[in-house]
């Protein structure tokens, strides 16, 4: 009777003999991903001026050469944008999504930090649900009104987070 080989000592191989390449989530996308599981977002810190055209332009060129000496050839950024209130994003190139973006964090901070010193990190972008409640107009009427309303359904709701400038009156 032979001895059992450990589980470790297990190779997974194909119909042809050779060895299956174990997978590492880098591996391009056969369908397409849609454009808001493709954008990536760079944070800045607080109280920074606004961003210029020409250093979105370098922050692209230093970030997609840094993806080129660490991350295989389709991880790679289109142009990069800046928002109506200073933010830096980008979309992943087709066949990318964000999540790969993230496995090398670092190098993209580092790489983004030559064009802005602003620039503190890099985030997927996320999608967020829209919501409208009726309420009483008096309960929140004062001027911190919407803030204790969005605390409120914080506190009294586990895991939902709203961000502050989020809440609205309509």
């Amino acid at each position: 009777m032979a001895a059992a080989l450990p589980q470790s000592d297990y190779k997974r191989v194909s119909r042809n003999g050779k060895a299956v390449r174990e997978p590492t989530g880098l591996e391009p996308s056969k369908k397409a991903i849609p454009w808001d599981q493709r954008a990536i977002l760079f944070d800045r810190a607080a109280g920074v001026p606004q961003i210029n055209p020409a250093v979105a332009t370098s922050a692209a060129a230093f970030v997609n050469i840094a993806l080129s000496k660490v991350a295989p050839g389709h991880v790679r950024t289109e142009a990069f944008k800046i928002s109506s209130r200073g933010g830096l994003s980008t979309v992943a190139r087709t066949g990318a999504s964000a999540v790969m973006f993230l496995h090398f964090k670092k190098e993209l901070i580092e790489a983004a930090r030559r064009a802005n010193n602003a620039i503190v990190n890099v985030i997927a972008n996320e999608n967020w649900a829209e919501l409208k409640i009726l309420v009483s107009y008096e309960r929140y009427q004062e001027v911190n009104g919407l803030a204790v309303l969005r605390e409120e359904i914080e506190a009294e709701n586990a895991g939902v987070v709203i961000p502050p400038s989020q809440c609205m009156y309509i």
